[in-house]
């Protein structure tokens, strides 16, 4: 009858640990990371007894965690891209609303500026046709740097994130290493036993871990993981964790790049790491905000450059040759801001940047490199690739791009590896600004008349007046004046002398002209481009007609420039002549919205396939309410089941008691 109670007894035990087990599956079915547990029973070693076997009851082999770690490897994998996605849709919606909302967007007020340079080509003396020109060019310059703020913040907020992203990066490796250490401790101690809470922990930190930034993990046999980033960078290995923080970049902007340490070996990670929303925000970097930065800056350098270079064509209501409508965009703040020397370097060289050709600028960023071997600078593009290798031109000299822009060597001297950063466009939106202050300085007349005299006979007529440089001698001797003014003088029908209308002496005589088609008369002459400006002439004139030119005194009401002016709004100015101002910013709108919705729909096939993966977990290692009831009811029958049996033991002890 022993035998009868110690089998019960052992049932009694295991059904208790399996009702225990149940029981911490259910309070458990809503921790984060806990992989639901079941009980493993085992017969005990029978006993031989008169040529049989007779059994002994049962043992409580194992409580082991039921986990598959294939599912556990692509669930981390999928936590990892979807949070890449998420944090790049995440910024590329806040991005694509700012360039595309009515009261945020460039294109308004671009529009505003230009429709009201109309209204001066409409009536250039018009006072307050002149104001709001000057009016809507204060508010597109405001535009341009308003928005540059909203991406430069939205810029301070990834550094931010990075931050945090990386503290916590830290802490959850020291977390794991810390669950290893446990874990080799308790699985020392209890022969082989696996500690399945702290195997759900670390587990459960790794899967955190993914969400911030792409791991690969290796289990190695004293059941610690060893856990990698990047391109294979160890930031967990056994009981040893590595740090990762964010640190200021060299090159002087304003960003942040991420290293891995151990406190004495430092590597530069910022672009090893992928997955996580660590990954999301560095490509967010790249590829959205630093060439939304450059677009807007070529536009903001393109529309100033250009318009500054027509209205410095012109002459304003007080018959002064035009100046700068916008800000210089080569001051010398402006030329000093385009480069930034690597905090590494060793060498003094001081260089300035100056934009030469806003048309050929690119949105990309340089990399200037010397090599103290050749003796030569390398200027290398966004991709690496070598855009030009250059002599170094020493204190003093200058190297000009084709894309635009001119190196300038201003002082001091390179060291072997130097490096800098070349940014032609980075800050252009930023440093957008207005020159002009004063009505009246808009130049919306051209400084050049010319003059049919009423004798003429033929049907010659001034077609077009073209002024290209009104800082020759031509306009800068004498103010208000032509040095010299001319005077064409038509010898035949197919011929014509230049006089000077001062002296009355020929300049260039015996001039060919061809009747019935354009004629620059200065340029024929061989007096165009030197003097800066020339008057196109076709028809058929008669010999003996006048084409008298001179400086436009009083041209109050002529508009011919504030039309030339207004014709910038339509051509093509920007990428080698391939598209307009509305143009450029169009594109980059459109680009920014592909990309958001590119993010867009991958951050939404990655929710799904993470969703599937979440769901294949859970129907493994989750825990099922309805399943745990019915086994709190099986076991709970199983112990009844075992005391009973006890009981029957024990009526069965008392009756052999009682017969002796």
């Amino acid at each position: 009858m022993a035998d009868l109670a110690g089998i019960a007894l052992s049932g009694l035990r295991a059904s208790q640990t399996s009702l225990s087990t149940t029981s911490l599956n259910i309070v458990n079915v809503d921790t984060e990371g806990y992989s639901r547990q079941k009980t493993g029973l085992a017969t005990r070693v029978p006993q031989s007894y008169g040529g049989s076997f007779i059994g002994q009851g049962v043992d409580v082999a194992s409580i082991s965690r039921v986990s598959n770690q294939y599912v556990v490897d692509q669930l981390r994998r999928d936590v990892a891209s979807y949070n890449t996605y998420d944090a790049y849709y995440e910024y590329a919606v806040r991005v694509d609303q700012l360039l595309g909302d009515d009261s945020t967007a460039i294109t308004p007020s671009l529009q505003s500026f230009f429709d009201a340079m109309q209204d001066v080509s409409n009536d250039p003396a018009s006072i307050p046709s002149r104001q709001v020109l000057l009016s809507t060019g204060e508010a597109l310059v405001n535009r341009f740097n308003a928005v540059y703020e909203q991406v430069f913040q939205t810029n301070e907020t990834l550094n931010i994130e990075l931050d945090a992203v990386a503290s916590k990066i830290t802490q959850l490796a020291a977390s794991i290493a810390s669950y290893n250490e446990s874990i080799q401790a308790v699985y020392t101690n209890n022969t082989g036993e696996l500690p399945n809470d702290l195997l759900d922990q670390r587990d459960e930190a790794v899967r955190q871990l993914s969400e911030l930034v792409g791991v690969e993990v290796l289990q190695q046999q004293n059941l610690s993981v060893s856990v990698f980033v990047g391109s294979g960078q160890p930031l967990v290995i056994g009981n040893d964790s590595f740090s990762v923080e964010t640190v200021s970049n060299s090159s002087g902007l304003r960003r942040k790049d991420l290293i891995i340490t151990d406190g004495t070996n430092v590597q530069n990670i910022t672009n090893l790491v992928s997955g996580g929303r660590l990954g999301g925000l560095i490509s967010v970097r790249e590829e959205l905000i630093d060439p939304v930065f450059n677009e807007l800056g070529r536009m903001a350098l393109s529309i100033s450059q250009s318009f500054n270079d027509q209205h410095q064509l012109g002459m304003d209501l007080d018959n002064q040759i035009g100046g700068l409508f916008f800000s210089d965009i080569n001051s010398p703040t402006a030329q000093f801001s385009r480069i930034s020397a690597d905090v590494t370097n060793t060498g003094n060289a001081s260089i300035s940047v100056t934009i030469d050709d806003t048309n050929l600028l690119t949105t990309q960023d340089y990399r200037l490199r010397y090599d103290a071997g050749t003796g030569n600078y390398t200027l290398y593009n966004a991709d690496n690739t070598v855009n030009a290798t250059f002599a170094d031109p020493g204190a003093g000299g200058t190297f000009t791009t084709a894309d635009g822009f001119t190196l300038n060597f201003i002082s001091g001297a390179p060291v072997g590896g130097d490096e800098f950063k070349v940014l032609p466009t980075r800050q252009g939106a930023y440093e957008m600004d207005m020159d002009i202050t004063n009505v009246r300085q808009i130049a919306a007349a051209l400084p050049v008349n010319t003059n049919l005299p009423a004798t003429n006979t033929g049907g010659g007529y001034v077609e077009n007046v073209v002024v290209s440089d009104t800082t020759t001698a031509d306009f800068t001797t004498t103010p208000f004046a032509l040095v010299p003014s001319y005077r064409v003088e038509f010898t035949s029908g197919t011929t014509y002398d230049v006089i000077d209308a001062g002296t009355n002496a020929v300049v260039v005589g015996g001039v060919a002209f061809t009747p019935g088609q354009s004629n620059g008369l200065l340029e024929l002459a061989g007096l165009y481009p030197a003097s800066g400006y020339d008057v196109v002439f076709n028809g058929s004139p008669g010999t003996g007609d006048i084409v008298e030119i001179g400086y436009n005194n009083g041209g109050v009401n002529d508009n011919r420039n504030a039309l030339l002016l207004g014709e910038l709004a339509s051509t093509k100015t920007i990428a080698n002549n391939t598209v307009t101002f509305q143009g450029a910013y169009g594109q980059l709108v459109s680009g920014v919205g592909t990309r958001t919705n590119d993010a867009s729909v991958s951050q939404e096939a990655a929710q799904t396939i993470l969703n599937q993966s979440e769901a294949q977990w859970e129907s493994i290692s989750g825990v099922n309410l309805d399943e745990e009831a019915a086994n709190l009811i099986r076991f709970q029958q199983s112990y009844q089941a075992s005391a009973r049996v006890i009981q029957v033991s024990s009526e069965l002890f008392d009756t052999i008691i009682s017969s002796l």
